[in-house]
């Protein structure tokens, strides 16, 4: 599932957009509305460049594209207004697909660095690299984009695993089992709670 923030001050217009969005992009959810319980694949800005660029500087794991009519704002995703359709949603695959699989993409956590497309995380205080299958990759990245929230076991399996019929919570359970035994010495690089996982930062 991919989570979209549309935030818009003109209500017929985000309404609109949010159905094209939801008709066209397969498994797409998109929310007028910031939740901090919403772990965002991308955020949708209409017209307001402070904003933008405000998201921009907060949310540095996501990436955040605006549409404009006249603006100076510098933006890596801008699109001019009046959009088509199909320009929209495929800068939307384009970034969400960029922040997700960069060869230059990585993510730092505790004594931890983990390069999304090499399958491979670093252990900064020995020295160590392992592989990771691309289930236990997105497992982290979806921890890591939390920032800090406690995830629960049925959203790693509906954001993770796609709420996979064959996937349960002893699934979850047993690959961060695996993970942790793969890539933690003395120190826990993933946090278990009784109501679900976090990263150690």
């Amino acid at each position: 599932m991919t989570n979209i923030l549309l935030l818009s001050d003109n209500e017929d217009f985000r309404t609109d957009l949010k159905e094209q969005i939801e008709l066209y992009t397969q498994d797409a959810n998109v929310f007028e509305d910031k939740d901090d319980c919403v772990v965002f694949d991308a955020v949708i800005v209409d017209e307001n460049a402070c904003l933008a660029q405000n998201l921009q500087n907060s949310m540095r794991q996501t990436p955040i594209i605006f549409l404009k009519k006249d603006t100076d704002a510098e933006i890596p995703f801008m699109l001019t207004k009046p959009l088509r359709l199909e320009e929209l949603l495929d800068t939307l695959v384009r970034s969400v697909n960029l922040f997700r699989r960069s060869q230059e993409g990585r993510i730092e956590f505790g004594n931890y660095i983990l390069y999304a497309e090499q399958k491979e995380i670093l252990n900064r205080r020995t020295g160590k690299r392992t592989k990771l299958t691309e289930r236990e990759g997105d497992i982290i990245s979806y921890l890591f984009k939390a920032k800090g929230k406690i995830v629960s076991k049925s959203e790693l399996l509906s954001e993770v695993w796609g709420y996979n019929p064959e996937a349960t919570t002893h699934t979850v359970e047993t690959h961060i089992y695996r993970l942790r035994q793969k890539i933690e010495d003395d120190e826990p690089a993933i946090i278990t709670e009784e109501s679900g996982y976090t990263l150690n930062f």
